[in-house]
């Protein structure tokens, strides 16, 4: 007997028949949708996503750990005396 992958979003609605679900991946520089890929949405570092909702609120997230990120690589760096 063959197995079956079930797939849920982060929300936590599992996928059925519909076909308006997206894919992600999200770095610490950058956020990548895609189209819905059977096999992608396999691999470990892809997130899935079950529409426009989801992916708005990841966007929002990602946008925030960048903003965090960047605040505090601002906060690290050196800062400059003049003579």
């Amino acid at each position: 007997m063959a197995a079956t992958a079930t797939f849920t979003c982060v929300c936590g609605v599992q996928k059925k028949v519909s076909n308006h679900w997206i894919l992600a991946k999200c770095t610490t520089a950058r956020l990548e949708l895609m189209p819905w890929d059977h096999y992608l949405a396999l691999e470990d570092d892809i997130i899935v996503l079950c529409g426009e909702r989801c992916a708005t609120a990841l966007l929002s997230r990602c946008l925030g750990d960048w903003k965090q990120a960047d605040s505090v690589s601002v906060a690290n760096e050196p800062m400059l005396v003049g003579a």
